[in-house]
């Protein structure tokens, strides 16, 4: 054996040593910890580029811990008292881990699909008069995007300030094109987490998933819609996007302000101040602005639905495009429904991802029959993350019901404590059932549509989708 493979073979051993060692100091789950250690060790060379990509934590790394939008925000002055007494739990628990912002004397609008939520923006930002942040995953060349740049050439023209931020990974390099025509009428605009291979080798798992826009600092968007014609416009493939984004207006805006400007700064954008709102509805409600992520040490969003589930009393309605809940998450809705809560998932029939749809089949046998009512979508990709309890809160927002939403990508929810809010999105959720299929437990495990292998083999990649 040459004296060059010798020195090959020992600095690969000490890598792997290192790795091993990292693997270890980072657990927090043994049996996926194990998992990597195999994964290390019986794959050469690409189990060590697998592990920095996808197994790294970085709940430390002072490269995310700056970018927190709440993370010193001081919680002792907060008033609960206009919180619903049996939801007063969950919004403690979200201010004290530091994950949220809580602000009382909003008014909230729920708006369906693209077509109402585009031409609301698009008033919204015609009458701007001194900001415009958006915050997005993906952003398509279509007509919203056309009409968009229209507005944003007019705004600037007056002396508004623009700012946007894309994620790398959703808004792909074939994209730059039409992102550099808003820069030549005078957006500012900023990339989450570019690509270069080996300084982003480490953090291209973590994407920014968010999707926010805030005007003026006083109105702000969220929910699960990107920049994309594909929620007004049927995709060839799925049909029509569904989707729910909530307009709020009020104090809760500076909340958003306070996520994009963090967001804005880890992009690398120069540092701006943050105008509290002034304007504040007297009948208005309590919105609780929940930011999670990577370096989130309590994983807030995956608490905010675990709390959501176990302290229902009536009900609980659930709509995500992607469910692979994990155990905390699965065990919650299944001791609530057998506890003779109303639990109701609703789920696309067809997902944009073949792989999720097998990986999501597998947890529906055992919800089934633990009581919850599980309807499977047929009119379009149902893409809506909402969450409606008891007709005292809500949630909207970018979050998934998955490991990769709740620990992985950068994620943001609007929680609102109101009544009407509640009626609003549950009507919603009674109409699309009647474009769904509800399913049964007999049915289910004779369908002819289902692949058990393929779902099987999906199941054991859940921690990582």
């Amino acid at each position: 054996m040459s004296n060059v493979l010798i020195i090959i073979l020992i600095v690969y051993s000490i890598i792997v040593l290192v790795t091993l060692r990292n693997a270890l100091l980072q657990v927090s789950n043994p049996a996926k910890t194990l998992s990597w250690i195999l994964v290390i060790i019986f794959m050469p060379i690409i189990g060590l580029l697998l592990f920095k990509v996808l197994g790294r934590s970085v709940k430390r790394d002072r490269f995310f811990i700056a970018k927190q939008p709440f993370y010193n925000d001081h919680i002792d002055d907060l008033d609960f008292s206009e919180i619903p007494v049996n939801k007063r739990p969950m919004a403690k628990l979200l201010s004290h881990n530091q994950s949220s912002g809580l602000s009382f004397h909003n008014h909230a609008q729920v708006l369906k699909n693209g077509d109402v939520t585009f031409s609301s923006i698009l008033d919204d930002i015609k009458a701007a008069k001194h900001s415009i942040h958006l915050d997005f995953y993906i952003i398509e060349d279509g007509n919203f995007f056309r009409l968009l740049k229209d507005q944003f050439v007019n705004k600037v023209a007056e002396g508004v300030k623009i700012k946007l931020v894309y994620d790398a990974f959703g808004t792909t390099i074939k994209k730059v094109p039409f992102i550099n025509e808003l820069k030549e009428v005078g957006v500012e605009i900023k990339e989450h987490m570019p690509f270069s291979f080996w300084t982003s080798l480490s953090y291209l798992n973590y994407r920014n998933h968010r999707k926010i826009i805030v005007i003026d600092g006083l109105i702000a968007y969220t929910g699960g819609m990107n920049i994309s014609d594909k929620h007004v416009s049927a995709d060839d493939k799925l049909g029509l996007w569904r989707d729910t984004f909530v307009r709020i207006i009020g104090p809760s805006a500076h909340d958003f302000e306070k996520i994009f400007k963090s967001d804005w700064l880890h992009a690398g954008g120069k540092d701006f101040d943050i105008i509290k709102p002034s304007q504040r509805f007297e009948k208005g409600v309590p919105v609780q602005v929940i930011a999670s992520g990577p370096d989130s040490q309590f994983n807030g969003i995956l608490q905010q639905y675990f709390t959501l589930i176990s302290d229902a009393q009536e009900y609980v309605y659930i709509s995500t495009p992607y469910f692979v809940p994990g155990d905390s998450i699965l065990m919650a809705l299944k001791t609530a429904a057998l506890s003779g809560v109303d639990i109701r998932l609703m789920m696309p029939y067809e997902s944009d991802y073949k792989w999720m749809r097998w990986c999501m089949f597998t947890y529906l046998e055992e919800l089934l029959a633990s009581n919850v009512k599980i309807y499977l979508y047929h009119g379009g990709f149902l893409h809506n993350k909402v969450f409606i309890s008891d007709d005292i809160v809500s949630s909207v927002g970018t979050a998934n019901v998955d490991e990769r939403s709740f620990k992985t990508n950068f994620e943001v929810n609007a929680i609102i404590y109101d009544k009407q809010t509640c009626l609003d999105l549950k009507a919603h959720f009674h109409e699309d059932a009647l474009s769904s299929e509800e399913l049964s437990l007999p049915d289910f495990l004779h369908r002819a549509d289902r692949n058990m292998f393929m779902e099987g083999l999906a199941r054991l990649s859940s921690p990582i989708l």
